[in-house]
Formats: structure tokens, sequence, C-alpha cells
């Protein structure tokens, strides 16, 4: 199989500390995934353990959580106002690749690198020679170090559950920007809440305790499953100026009425979730919480839940927040 534009086997970036000479090709390791209760997950760094699988039910999900948050933010891809000619752009987890190839289309003076445990794949094949001759991707972890980046411009998106340690991330974020580069973080809050029910009584339903329990396992691993809400205080701290956080309603379901942006934002939300509930629920069972039985007779209920859109009018919210490294 191809490896179109991934990089070559003894490949070191100086842009970005350490070798990844063994996970940097489509027949590497990083292709040797593990299979576990019908889901495929990540080989490269398996001992990291995303929650989430990477196989072609999941890439899926990400195409339509991709084309939910394009809406959601009007068909932006960033909010920050980089410059108009930017030439190097980092995309941490960078998932199937699509926000890498969108951002190389829209800046063509620019070397967009997407980076990820798993190589960016679409269906059963890689990226290949359609792709924008100005995208690049790397398998390997963001957390390591980096050296000398010299960005325009250093992107994450959804990476709850995913970052050992946030604060560092983003400092290391301000660190390898140039002068004047922008970082933009955009982040869930990934516990849903109701806003027709008491808290009291929305959290006696299956979707809200299945959310409950999913959120403090990945949290008792030390990931934050809700870092949309600490971003702003991250990114201030690392020494961002002209800093801008927004914060955007994402209904599950199309329960808002006389809204039809929001009846369509939150079909969109809700068809993502419906196939992001089996990937999170298999987390329980490899975090010993419950048997697969258990969590695939608890889906129907979690699902039935979804459903009831105008009961719960449940919601999550959404975080975009950027800043800029002083000149």
């Amino acid at each position: 199989m191809a490896a179109a534009n991934y990089q070559d086997d003894d490949f070191s970036d100086p842009g970005y500390g350490g070798s990844i000479s063994d996970t940097t090709t489509i027949d590497s390791a990083a292709l040797n995934y593990p299979f576990e209760y019908g889901r495929r997950y990540h080989a490269y760094m398996a001992e990291k353990r995303y929650g989430l699988p990477n196989d072609i039910a999941q890439q899926d999900r990400l195409l339509r959580h991709h084309d939910l948050i394009k809406t959601r933010l009007g068909g932006r891809l960033i909010l920050a106002p980089i410059q108009e000619h930017p030439q190097r752009i980092l995309d941490l987890g960078t998932g199937i690749g699509l926000w890498a190839i969108e951002m190389a289309d829209r800046y063509p003076s620019a070397e967009v690198t997407g980076l990820d445990l798993s190589p960016p794949e679409l269906g059963e094949s890689f990226h290949n020679e359609f792709d924008p001759v100005n995208v690049r991707y790397i398998v390997d972890d963001f957390e390591k170090d980096w050296v000398d980046a010299n960005i325009d411009l250093v992107f994450g998106r959804f990476l709850a559950g995913s970052v050992e340690d946030w604060p560092r991330l983003i400092q290391q974020s301000y660190n390898n920007l140039k002068p004047g580069g922008w970082a933009e973080f955009q982040d869930w809050d990934t516990m849903v809440y109701s806003t027709a029910l008491p808290a009291e009584d929305f959290e006696k339903s299956e979707l809200w305790t299945f959310h409950r329990d999913t959120v403090a396992l990945q949290e008792s691993r030390g990931r934050n499953m809700r870092p949309g809400p600490e971003l702003e205080t991250w990114i201030r701290q690392a020494g961002f100026e002209n800093v801008r956080a927004e914060k955007f309603s994402l209904p599950l379901g199309p329960w808002v009425q006389d809204d039809k942006f929001e009846k369509k934002v939150g079909y969109k939300n809700l068809l993502q979730m419906l196939e992001d509930i089996s990937g999170l629920g298999m987390t329980l069972v490899w975090g010993e919480k419950a048997s697969r039985d258990q969590v695939e007779l608890r889906l129907v209920d979690v699902r039935k839940d979804m459903c009831s859109c105008a009961h719960f009018k449940a919601q999550y919210d959404y975080y975009v927040v950027y800043g800029q490294k002083p000149l």
C-alpha cells in the first residue's frame, strides 16, 4: 500500500523532537492494530491507550464530528486571525486528517502537518495523491518534546480524554510558535446537561449516568474529559496575548423550536453521538467497570434517552479559545 505524504523511515523532524523512524510508514508497526470487544484501537504507543477506537465506524463518526463543528462555527475551520500566508501549521490529534486537508487547501503557502497516534484513514484507504501536496502526517505522540518548531499556528480540536498534561501541552505550543504566531484549541465539556429538567431529575436518566461513568473512568486515568471550560486559563497562564474565548452550545437532537439552524446542529450532533457511545461504552469494559453484555444492554437505554430529545432538551458546551505569542 502506498505511503504517500508520510515521512520516510529514517526521518527525524528538526521541528519536532525525537526520531519517529519506526512509526511513520504505512507498513510499519503502527498498523499492527489490536482488536478488543469488536473494535480496533491504535497500535503505536498502545500502552498510552487513547480511549476511543480508530476503526471504520469511528472514522465515520469523525467525519460527522468534523461536519458538526464546521456547521456550528459557520463554515470556519479556525477563529484565530492568523496571517494571510502562514508557513507552518501543526494539527495535534489530526484523526482522519480532514481539518489538515482543508487547511492545506485554504493556505497553499503553508506546510500543514497532522500528528496522531494512528495514521489518518478514510474508509479502507489511507490518504493518497489526491491530498494537497502541502499536507503531511506523522505518527507520533504530540505530548513528546518539540524542538525549535517555529510554527505559525498550533491547532488542537477534541483532545478530551487524550491529554495527560494540558498545561504542559499548551506551554509547549507557546514555546514553539514564531513570535506573532497563534494557538487555537477547541474542545468540549463532555458532560451533558438538560435545559428543561431540574438537575436532580435529569441525573436519574441513563443518558446522564452513562456520561458520568465514562467521564469518571477517563479522569481516574488522569485524562480530563471536560477540558473546554479550562482552556482559557491554561492559555493565559502560558503567556499568550490577545486571548479570546467563545462558548457554543451543541444541542443533542433537533429539539430547538423555530430555529432551523439550531435544529440542523442538533440533528448532526445526535447522529455523531449515537455512533460515539459504542466506543465510549467499551471503555467501561476494558476499564473493568462492566462486562460487554452489560454495556450493550445499557447502551440500548442510552440511545432511547438520546432520541427523547424533546423531553430532555439536552446539550453540551463547546469552547474555542485562541491566543497569540507576543511579537
